[in-house]
């Protein structure tokens, strides 16, 4: 099962070109640096796909994949109206490490992400680090200043047209469906990408990830297929979790805004603690069809949380009976998207 955002990993992380640090704000030249060097590494690093499929010493399983990838992508082209781009024409071999470590930090008491600010991007709930160390400085930062705090990694990521992004070999163990929503999450990105607004631009990748996976399944392999029942039953699961993780996030922000202005901090984690706990429980009782051990796993990882592990969920999950409600307007997806680029000026 995918559980994307349960295992607490971010579906994606954007970057940004070190110039814009260099030109618009000096005290970010150092980050921009460290994060400049290891996005070049791996792009240096990477090699064409076609040179890895060429490869006599590459297994046919990942040479499958790839091309899977590559019809993803053209598909995501061709059908759906992404715009044209050079991404995921390159596969980086991770070896079996991760690559990116993110920080993420929300106020203990109210369900209110730090931000940091970024020349382009604007306001990001989120911090990428290259290096596990310099992620946990981070966080250990953020812990002295009272946030509750996460590092989680990231699946893909998005240079927004800056860098040619890679295949990642971690991407090669999705599944054919998962793989496809993956793919067309990130080049969503490269399409639409709205300032201020990773809520909405998360949600929007997020929805015609999944919309476009689901047409893509159906296209190659059929309504009746293997590749597509899969997918929807794994998709009925990340839905219910979604659902119930909204729900407890709706929870503590009602409990926050009725704590009164001078309640003693001890009562304030007394009432947080209980709230925790009393959404672990409730979790076992989850109806999962695919994995039936999961409750017992995510109880315990929602205990040890704090809110920024709710936050997750908002942030890819929130909008998306919105963005349900504006598609049923549209034909298809293609339509919906090309409505979205006039929206947005992308035509």
């Amino acid at each position: 099962m995918r559980f994307r955002f349960a295992r607490a990993v971010l579906t994606d992380l954007i970057f940004i070109p070190l110039f814009c640090f260099c030109i618009f704000n000096l005290p970010l030249v150092a980050y921009g640096l460290k994060m400049a060097k290891g996005e070049l590494t791996i792009v240096w690093n990477a090699r064409p796909v076609k040179d890895v499929l060429a490869d006599p010493a590459v297994p046919d399983s990942v040479k499958a994949k790839l091309k899977l990838i590559e019809e993803i992508r053209q598909f995501a082209i061709d059908s759906i109206g992404l715009s044209p781009s050079k991404n995921y024409t390159t596969f980086f071999n991770q070896q079996g490490k991760r690559l990116i470590y993110v920080v993420t930090a929300c106020r203990p008491f109210a369900m209110q992400p730090h931000l940091w600010h970024f020349p382009v991007l604007g306001d990001v709930p989120y911090k990428g680090f290259f290096e596990k160390e310099k992620a946990m400085d981070e966080e250990n930062r953020l812990k002295k200043e009272g946030w509750d705090t996460d590092i989680g990694g990231a699946s893909g990521w998005s240079t927004l047209g800056w860098f040619k992004d890679p295949v990642l070999s971690q991407m090669l163990a999705y599944r054919e469906g998962d793989l496809a929503e993956l793919i067309i999450h990130e080049l969503t990105h490269g399409t639409i990408f709205v300032k201020d607004s990773v809520e909405y631009n998360e949600n929007l990748a997020s929805f015609i990830g999944y919309k476009g996976a689901l047409w893509f399944l159906e296209s190659k392999y059929g309504k009746d297929s293997k590749q597509y029942t899969d997918y929807v039953n794994g998709r009925k699961d990340d839905e219910t979790l979604e659902k119930f993780m909204l729900a407890c996030a709706h929870s503590l922000d009602s409990l926050y805004k009725s704590m009164p202005a001078g309640m003693d901090s001890l009562q304030k984690v007394s009432l947080k603690k209980n709230a925790f706990r009393k959404f672990a429980e409730n979790s076992r009782q989850l109806p999962f069809a695919a994995d039936t051990l999961f409750p017992k796993r995510f109880a315990k990882r929602i205990e040890k949380s704090g809110n920024t592990f709710f936050m997750q969920y908002v942030r890819y999950g929130a909008k998306q009976v919105n963005f349900e409600n504006e598609f049923a307007r549209f034909a298809n997806l293609r339509a919906y998207m090309k409505w979205l680029k006039k929206k947005y000026g992308k035509e």
